[in-house]
């Protein structure tokens, strides 16, 4: 509304229904904590963000995750990639015709996937 000059400013002040509370963790990085989180995600039909922010070795991350969950389909995006090929790659992962989207802080410009319901930050 505020874009289209209806309102000056939009609030959500009450949460959808049967939302459960966000829970946030500073750990260290640990590969069990990884296996399990992305493994119970999976097993409940959930997806998984992984935000690496590094391109240079975001394929090696991403294969640490294939090797820590063999059965995971995963998905790598970045800023460096062809337009086309990213958004083609981000509406693949909302379809969820994959389970992990290892990617840099792009996806932080507004993808909404509801059904992705674990992010892991990688060196926040």
């Amino acid at each position: 509304f505020s874009l289209m000059a209806a309102r000056d400013l939009s609030t959500i002040t009450t949460p959808p229904p049967n939302r459960y509370p966000i829970e946030s963790h500073v750990i260290r990085f640990s590969e069990e904590t990884i296996r399990d989180a992305i493994s119970y995600e999976i097993q409940r039909g959930g997806q998984i963000f992984f935000i690496h922010n590094r391109v240079e070795n975001i394929k090696e991350v991403a294969g640490m995750i294939q090797r820590l969950v063999p059965d995971a389909k995963i998905g790598i995006g970045h800023g460096q990639m062809e337009g086309k090929k990213l958004e083609q790659l981000m509406l693949r992962f909302m379809n969820g015709e994959f389970d992990v989207l290892v990617s840099t802080t792009i996806v932080e410009s507004g993808l909404d996937v509801p059904n992705a319901n674990t992010i892991f930050i990688n060196n926040a």
